[in-house]
């Protein structure tokens, strides 16, 4: 429509709206308890833009002129109602747009806001003129605002929501709610005649009929129920003679007039707008339960797909009573069915026949649907009657009630795994018994040689003794040498039958007692005292105090250890120091620390130094001699005795070796 209709039309609806309202204007004045022109107006606005408030000044001019034909008058109060609905249009827009259907309570209250605020606007711009042309009193001046501000606030709360939510396309009715509404109608206005017309007096009887409306038809139903109920109780209480408000003082009328006018346009539209929301809130709810039930049936189906196309693992479901239910791809690669020939079969064919008549396979599902889970390994069958090592897992599968709907079960073929673990239980076995027949024949090799090594030595002392005074220095020397070789090989035999026993376990049995500290220090001091002399070392052996006084292990196995160390710092010692700290070591421990000045060890070779035959380098056996078995005896009897030898060692500054040992329940301190 051009906008010179537009505006043509909003001043012919707005003038034939005014003379009809003017019809029930209370004196003194024009003003009337509802102003349906302030909502049109208002309506107008919002719909076609505030470029048409012309429309409204030109109506509201034509209608009052019509009136008494007071042309100032006629302006002012053309010019105050054009004001009014050009400032309320521009707030209601700024803030809620074109409220064609309110949808939140907070735009029904911002909406109603507006419009009393907004609706001082012409009575207060109109009532200069007007009580020039009527001589009016300061009261009558005063009741005249109030009922214009009235008249217009109503007008615009009823009629301007009214012409917004009927420019809504609305849904076609069927049959039935057309019947609906007819009995909706006819009951209204029974009620309406009743409470207004009758003196029944109980406008509450009215809401309902709101609450009717916002539930069973919609917002353009609520709207024009509620400008009914307005229409007929302002028509029944400007009659003067019946009615709920008829027979009160006009200012009373008009308050009560307001209030439930107010009430009822106001009710009506907070339950449209909290049942749009509801309705939002379910569109919402439903699209969130649409979304997830979407995802789950994506997450469903890529689930499905991932396990359908796993190869490397067999996983299917079984129905309550054991039936296959589903079978992907590695459960037909590794038992060689399809799933067209598995399914519905009950999963028992996948056992060896003793235990299928064992009843295994009934037992596992029973466990699985008692405890939750069952997992095994053991032999399974294929389709070509082979079997595999499989390692499988049960779960029992339940709904949100706890009730069975079946178990998940998951195969993997295992069968190499289990193949390796045979061939390594295999070697270790042929390993233990090489290690054996090893050990033995060192043993047996050791007493064969010991006794023509013991001949040997005896006859070499003798010589080296010349007691017969027949050798000369060079053959003594000669018999010196044979005799300090066969002390080399007795003392590699002896080590060779050490090791050999511990490597067969023949030391097993342990002589536990206190081994008292201080005859320990005693002994190794004899020992080792002359060879310190003959070296130029200096030689210490120190106990810390608080000590207990012994310590409770095998005392022959602890003096072997230290005697090994001490032998082999002596050995790789020229110059310097060897000392034994016995040293208590957190949390109950005690600490023998062999230290030196000797060669030191590279660290590339502390790895090593504890294995049988090894030395810290090829050069060290040709110059200090030696096996290089002390050190691994000692490693393993320090096992033994369940403690641990440590090293830290620097080439060219030294070395220290440390037995540490569980200390004994005996705390008597042994003397510093």
């Amino acid at each position: 429509m051009h906008r010179a209709a537009q505006l043509a039309l909003l001043a012919a609806v707005y003038f034939a709206a005014a003379k009809l309202s003017l019809l029930v204007a209370i004196p003194p004045g024009y003003a009337t308890a509802i102003w349906p022109p302030s909502g049109i107006a208002l309506a107008a606005l919002l719909l076609w833009g505030n470029l048409l408030w012309p429309g409204v000044w030109l109506g509201s001019f034509a209608a009052n002129l019509t009136v008494e034909g007071a042309l100032l008058a006629s302006t002012v109060i053309a010019t105050g109602s054009s004001l009014q609905a050009f400032a309320i249009a521009t707030l209601v827009r700024r803030h809620l747009g074109v409220p064609r259907r309110f949808v939140r309570v907070q735009e029904v209250l911002m909406f109603v806001g507006l419009i009393a605020g907004g609706a001082i606007i012409a009575p207060t711009v109109a009532l200069l003129p007007l009580a020039t042309i009527y001589p009016l009193q300061v009261p009558d001046l005063a009741s005249n605002w109030w009922t214009w501000w009235q008249g217009d606030a109503c007008g615009m709360l009823i009629f301007a929501p009214l012409v917004l939510s009927w420019t809504v396309r609305g849904i076609a009715w069927p049959r039935q709610k057309l019947v609906e509404a007819v009995i909706f109608a006819a009951l209204l206005f029974a009620a309406g005649e009743v409470v207004f017309s009758a003196g029944f007096g109980r406008t509450f009887v009215m809401v309902p009929f709101i609450v009717w409306a916002a539930f069973r038809f919609g917002q353009r139903e609520v709207t024009t129920t509620s400008a009914a109920i307005c229409a007929m109780a302002l028509w029944y209480t400007l009659r003067g003679d019946t009615g709920p408000f008829a027979d009160l003082p006009r200012n009373e009328m008009l308050l009560l007039l307001l209030i439930f006018v107010s009430t009822v346009v106001v009710t009506g539209l907070m339950l449209c707008a909290v049942l749009a929301q509801l309705e939002a809130a379910r569109d919402e709810l439903e699209l969130r339960v649409l979304e997830r039930t979407r995802l789950l049936a994506d997450s469903e189906r890529r689930f499905r797909l991932m396990v359908e196309s796993v190869v490397d693992y067999a996983i299917f479901m079984l129905d309550a009573g054991g039936r296959v239910a589903s079978w992907n791809a590695g459960a037909q690669r590794i038992k060689g069915y399809a799933a067209s020939e598995i399914i519905g079969e009950h999963f028992s064919r996948f056992y060896p026949r003793e235990e299928i008549e064992r009843g295994k396979p009934q037992w596992e599902l029973q466990l699985a649907s008692r405890e939750g889970r069952f997992e095994e390994e053991g032999w399974r069958l294929r389709k070509d009657g082979s079997s595999f090592w499989a390692g499988v897992v049960i779960t029992a599968v339940r709904d949100d009630t706890g009730r069975l709907l079946g178990f998940a079960k998951v195969t993997r073929d295992l069968t190499e795994r289990k193949r390796v673990e045979v061939e390594l239980v295999r070697a270790k076995v042929e390993a233990e018994r090489a290690s054996e027949s090893k050990s033995q024949f060192l043993a047996n090799m050791s007493h064969e040689l010991r006794t023509p090594l013991n001949s040997l030595l005896i006859l070499a002392r003798l010589l080296a003794d010349n007691t017969g005074g027949n050798l000369n220095d060079k053959q003594v020397r000669f018999a010196q040498t044979i005799y300090a070789s066969g002390m080399d090989l007795l003392a590699l035999i002896n080590d060779l039958l050490d090791l050999a026993k511990i490597e067969s376990g023949a030391i097993t049995a342990l002589h536990v007692a206190p081994a008292p500290l201080e005859e320990l220090r005693a002994e190794l001091e004899r020992t080792f005292r002359q060879m310190a002399q003959e070296k130029g070392l200096q030689f210490a052996i120190e106990i810390a105090p608080g000590l207990p006084a012994s310590v409770r292990t095998d005392a022959t196995r602890l003096k072997q250890i230290l005697k090994n160390l001490l032998a082999n710092a002596f050995k790789f010692t020229q110059q310097g120091v060897v000392r034994l700290r016995i040293t208590p070591r957190a949390p109950r421990s005690v600490a023998f620390s062999v230290n030196d000045t000797g060669i030191g060890i590279a660290p590339d070779k502390q790895r090593i130094i504890f294995e049988a035959f090894q030395q810290a380098d090829g050069t060290t056996s040709r110059r200090y001699g030696g096996t290089g078995l002390g050190l691994s005896i000692s490693r393993e009897l320090t096992r033994l005795l369940g403690g641990e030898l440590e090293l830290a060692s620097e080439p060219g500054k030294g070395s220290t070796f440390t037995l540490v040992l569980p200390l004994s329940d005996e705390r008597t301190a042994a003397p510093a």
